[in-house]
Order: C-alpha cells, then sequence, then structure tokens
C-alpha cells in the first residue's frame, strides 16, 4: 500500500496594499521613468541641460527601466536599485525644477509650454510611489492585502492627486498661488498630491496612519480652497473667464472631494480611537475573574 507523503502548505506572508507591491513597483515606476524622459528631453530643448548630461541621464534612465523590470521578477539587487534611482530622481526634480533660478519651472514652462509643470508635478509623487513600494517589496514583494472594504477611498486618493495637479498646473498658468511663487506653490502641489496619494496606498493595512496623510493632505488642499477662491483672491468665475470653465470645474472637484475625503478620513481616526477603548476593558474582566 502506497502512503503519500503531504507537504506543508506555504503561506504568503500578506502585503500591506491592495495590490502586490512589485505591482505596484512596476506600474508607478514604470510611470516615473516615463516622466522623468519627458522633461529631461525638454530641459535638453529648452538648453537646460547639455549633451553629455542629457547623455549620462538617460543612460541612467536606462539602467532605472532594467532595475524595475528586474525587480518585478524579484531580483532584490533591482529592488535595491529601483528605489535608490527613484529617491536620486525625487531630490534632482525638487532641486531644479521647483526652486527658483535659470531653471526654474516657470522657466521651462515658457519655453516648452504647460504640460511641463503637468509633469513635473507628477513626477514628485510617482518617485514618491517607487521608493514606498521598493521599501515594501525588499521583504513581501508578492504578498497583497485582500481586505477591500477601504478601496473606494484609495480611488478616491488617485483621484485627488490627479485633480490636484490638474488644478495646480492651471494656477501655473495664471500664476496664481496667492503670495508664494511659481516653484514653492507647484511643489506644494506635489507633495500635497504624494502624501494623499500615500495615504490611501496604505489604508488597507495601516489604517490610521493611511488616515491621518489623508487628513493631513486633504486639509492642505481644502484651506487654500476656501481662503484663495471663496474668501478672497480669484474666484472660479474668474478662473473660468481665464483659463475655461473646465478648469474651474476641476478646482471646485478636487475641493469638493478633498471635503468628502477628510470628513471620511477623521471618521476612521475617531473610530479608531474608540475602539480601542473597549478593547483595554474587555482584557481587564477575564483578570479579574480569574482572581
Amino acid at each position: 500500500m502506497m502512503t503519500m507523503r503531504s507537504r506543508p502548505a506555504v503561506r504568503q506572508r500578506p502585503g500591506p496594499f491592495v495590490l502586490s507591491a512589485r505591482t505596484l513597483l512596476l506600474a508607478s515606476g514604470l510611470l516615473a521613468v516615463a516622466l522623468g524622459t519627458f522633461i529631461l528631453l525638454h530641459e535638453f530643448h529648452s538648453g537646460q541641460v547639455d549633451r553629455v548630461y542629457t547623455i549620462i541621464a538617460l543612460i541612467v534612465g536606462g539602467v532605472w527601466l532594467a532595475c524595475i523590470l528586474l525587480a518585478f521578477g524579484g531580483v532584490r539587487a533591482a529592488i535595491f536599485g529601483a528605489g535608490a534611482i527613484a529617491f536620486v530622481e525625487f531630490g534632482v526634480t525638487s532641486s531644479s525644477q521647483f526652486v527658483s533660478g535659470a531653471g526654474a519651472l516657470g522657466t521651462l514652462v515658457k519655453h516648452e509650454g504647460l504640460p511641463v509643470a503637468t509633469v513635473a508635478m507628477a513626477l514628485v509623487p510617482a518617485c514618491a510611489v517607487v521608493v514606498n513600494s521598493a521599501a515594501v517589496a525588499w521583504t513581501t514583494a508578492r504578498g497583497r492585502n485582500p481586505n477591500l472594504r477601504t478601496l473606494p477611498v484609495s480611488l478616491a486618493a488617485l483621484a485627488g492627486a490627479v485633480l490636484v495637479i490638474l488644478a495646480a498646473t492651471d494656477s501655473v498658468h495664471r500664476a496664481d498661488f496667492g503670495t508664494a511663487n511659481t516653484e514653492d506653490g507647484a511643489f506644494a502641489a506635489a507633495v500635497t498630491a504624494s502624501l494623499w496619494l500615500l495615504g490611501g496606498i496604505w489604508l488597507a493595512r495601516v489604517r490610521r496612519t493611511g488616515a491621518l496623510l489623508i487628513a493631513l493632505a486633504t486639509f492642505i488642499v481644502c484651506y487654500p480652497f476656501v481662503t484663495l477662491h471663496l474668501i478672497n483672491g480669484t474666484s472660479l468665475s474668474e478662473i473660468a473667464t481665464a483659463s475655461g470653465v473646465i478648469w474651474a470645474v476641476i478646482a471646485a472637484a478636487a475641493a469638493l472631494l478633498a471635503a468628502a475625503s477628510l470628513l471620511v478620513a477623521l471618521g476612521m481616526l475617531a473610530l479608531s480611537v474608540l475602539r480601542r477603548k473597549p478593547t483595554a476593558s474587555a482584557g481587564a474582566e477575564p483578570a479579574r475573574r480569574g482572581a
């Protein structure tokens, strides 16, 4: 009589994201490489960088692309390389595009057009997601969180990040960031979009951290909208006259979505605080019965 040996099932470690970390790394990495290449070519066309710098940057971009593809296959050295280059790209973009000077964002927009501003701002959250997903993929590349209850809030965070960048693009066009200059206002919008997006990504596992990031980002969106477009400054009707109705709709949609997400995030934080008190009391009850 033959005996069959059963192999112990290998339980896959769950990850913190709805998507696996390697999938998120691949998607955000390909987007970041495309955006970075777009900015580089426009910098070369406008004369802000020379030919040697462009060639070296393209080689680094090729290495970055290879690391992203290999990281999707689980190569740990490639995961580290993808995250490290994304971190460097974040620093280079922040120190060149969003700082007043010869290579500032406002100067580049004058030579190359308004889409450059959109791409430069979108590159910041893309690099942030690459670094974040690479850090998670180092330990749990394939694991994912099956909890989909927070997926609507995460999708709202993605939509909100896109709307924030589009609304900031129109502000670059009108040079209207209140008392801030174009570079500071655009960088603040890019960081806000990054916080909102990262909060939505982490919400499935680390509920309080994700909700806190969303609450912070959405407050940053709501407060300037009220002060700049409702109380004083440029009204929505003036935006519609200067840029078009669609841009006024985008600004209003970003503010409304931010307000709704802020309420949801505050509700999640309040529930997380209230649920901790019954847990503590429940743990003390068995101790009394045992005594």
